[in-house]
């Protein structure tokens, strides 16, 4: 067989075998029916991160979604910043759902209008079906930071609980609104962490909820640290004794190291997965050198027994959040959004991986995205990826195409449901 039927074939097995979507942020059909559909539809969420590299301004973003103005206006001022990013990675998923889902040839002067009619025609009931498991063979999704208001999904939805609540308290309000979910009144750290351990309770009997996410890589290092109880008291303390009074970020460190390392230490118990922001985060101006997973070895150290699903592969640590999963059993590596962000360090990270990790630790594919549509265009670029990483093995002898068949439904499904016990 030539590389290129074997490229062929493996794409084939892929479209055809079902697809576990470790990682969302979907709103719910209703909302995304209702939300105004045209050309820029397609460029919210990460485009518009690469819009702000490639020199857009706030008030240009503004101005791009301002349904106020006609869109012909608007894409004049768009198409620009377009030609600047259409070779990137995040447009590519874009123009995949304008070939394959719109059926038009591209995006420009001559179809911007139309792209905008045909998204509006297909935003119709069963728009997620039609999107999701017609078009993708995607069955089941884990969600993140949607589970408040997990009653607009179907049952084939599950949750990731934010660690947010019971975690990051840096004010009254934020121990007011802990005590109301948990209907504890909270005097005292002790009582917080009566909350902590009912929150975490109610999480572990709802079907709904497979894991729980921390994504403190986006306001601190994810270097956690263990403190004393006195140390986190004395900081909780500010709280109680000045309602007025708001946590800075690196004031709250010790509690928030601290309500981690609890937390975590539930989960174990309870066999709660973790899953954990790695790597790039999305947007602009953060700091990356607090999301490298080497950061995560002391609480990994502590929780031996503990199951971790490190997200986005670190990325560009791919090769370091190998070693983590090598060493520790319960550290799984998850690719959600990373063929997005770079397809070649993708390939890159997953061929090495599949050398340094078992293989039954690796989850393929998570679209991390807050518009259906793009979900299409996000796998399509995955099993892009996959197909031709398994190529190059096959063709180099380090892999059998049976073997290869047998990784394929473990990336695309059976690693992430055995793990999330789904």
């Amino acid at each position: 067989m030539s590389v290129e039927a074997l490229f062929s074939d493996l794409m084939q097995e892929l479209e055809h075998t079902t697809t576990l979507d470790t990682h969302e942020h979907l709103v719910t059909e209703a909302e995304a029916i209702a939300a105004p559909r045209d050309f820029y539809y397609l460029f919210k969420h990460y485009c518009q991160a690469d819009l702000v590299a490639a020199g857009a301004s706030p008030d240009d973003l503004a101005f791009f979604d301002d349904q106020n103005e006609a869109p012909e206006r608007r894409w004049q001022d768009f198409s620009p910043f377009f030609n600047r990013i259409r070779t990137g990675a995040y447009a590519r998923a874009v123009m995949l759902v304008i070939h394959d889902i719109l059926d038009l040839p591209d995006l420009n002067d001559d179809t911007c209008i139309e792209v905008g009619r045909r998204l509006q025609k297909i935003a119709e009931p069963g728009l997620y079906h039609n999107i999701l498991h017609k078009q993708c063979n995607i069955t089941t999704s884990i969600l993140c930071n949607r589970y408040d208001n997990k009653e607009g999904y179907p049952d084939n939805f599950y949750h990731l609980a934010s660690s947010v609540e019971v975690t990051n308290i840096m004010d009254k309000n934020g121990v007011d609104n802990l005590a109301a979910k948990s209907g504890i009144s909270i005097h005292s750290l002790r009582d917080l962490l009566e909350c902590l351990n009912k929150v975490v309770c109610d999480w572990c009997t709802d079907d709904s909820v497979v894991g729980i996410k921390l994504g403190h890589a986006y306001f601190r290092s994810l270097e956690f640290k263990k403190r004393t109880f006195y140390e986190a008291e004395t900081i909780f303390n500010k709280i109680l004794t000045n309602e007025l009074h708001t946590l800075s970020a690196h004031e709250a460190i010790p509690l928030n190291d601290f309500l981690v390392y609890e937390l975590v230490a539930r989960a174990e118990a309870h066999g709660m997965p973790i899953a954990i922001h790695t790597g790039l985060q999305a947007g602009n101006f953060y700091r990356i050198s607090n999301t490298n997973p080497l950061l995560l070895q002391d609480l990994l150290l502590e929780f031996p027994r503990a199951r971790f699903d490190l997200f986005h592969g670190g990325m560009p640590w791919v090769r370091e959040i190998a070693v983590l999963a090598k060493y520790f059993p319960g550290v799984y590596l998850n690719m959600a959004w990373m063929h997005l962000i770079s397809p070649a360090q993708s390939r890159s990270a997953l061929s090495e991986w599949l050398d340094i990790v078992p293989n039954n630790k690796i989850f393929g594919f998570g679209g991390d995205y807050t518009k259906v549509e793009k979900v299409y265009g996000h796998l399509v670029m995955a099993r892009r990826n996959i197909a031709q990483v398994l190529t190059d093995k096959i063709s180099a002898a380090e892999m059998s195409r049976q073997e290869a068949g047998t990784v394929i439904k473990r990336l695309m499904y059976d690693n992430a449901a055995e793990f999330y016990c789904i």
